[in-house]
């Protein structure tokens, strides 16, 4: 019988799930250890030499658009505790959008994708649909593909929503 063992890490659903022999793993203990002391501690997070460049230092720090409000991001439940209490579902779904586009390389997120977010943290919009639709017509959002993509204006109200000052306009 096959001694397997299984490493998941998810940092906010970024996900990383691997399977394999027990040995194997075993090998990589000290390695492990070491990216998710990394990965947890924020302090530590470097980006690594001149070979990384630029582009890897905009992949750490979030959406390049976003003005660099990145890295002054909370965790999206935080994120939801600062909106005000009387925040409408197109300013919820924004915000879930916001978060839910950073998981993609392309900055797109779905309908469900950004209803999943919320109903994590308990929020049910009535209807999904039209709070996405109003954000469209106020263009924050536009359609990228079957997908949605936020606007400058889109992540400039995401900054606001917030208590972000640090936009780029």
């Amino acid at each position: 019988m096959v001694d397997e063992a299984r490493l998941r890490i998810s940092l906010a659903a970024g996900e990383l799930e691997l399977a394999g022999s027990a040995e194997f793993f075993a090998q990589y203990d000290e390695v492990v250890r070491e990216v998710l002391a990394r990965l947890t501690d924020p302090a530590r997070l470097t980006v690594a030499g001149p070979a990384v460049g630029q582009a890897a230092a905009q992949h750490l720090n979030g959406h390049p658009a976003d003005g660099g409000i990145a890295a002054a991001l909370p965790e999206f439940g935080g994120a939801l505790h600062r909106l005000s209490n009387n925040a409408s579902g197109t300013d919820q779904i924004l915000v879930a959008g916001y978060y839910a586009s950073r998981r993609r390389p392309d900055r797109t997120f779905g309908t469900s994708d950004a209803n999943t977010l919320l109903v994590e943290q308990g929020i049910k919009l009535a209807n999904p649909s039209q709070s996405l639709k109003n954000a469209m017509d106020s263009k924050r959002v536009f359609k990228a593909g079957k997908n949605f993509k936020l606007s400058r204006d889109g992540i400039q109200r995401v900054g606001q929503l917030l208590g972000l000052s640090t936009l780029e306009s």
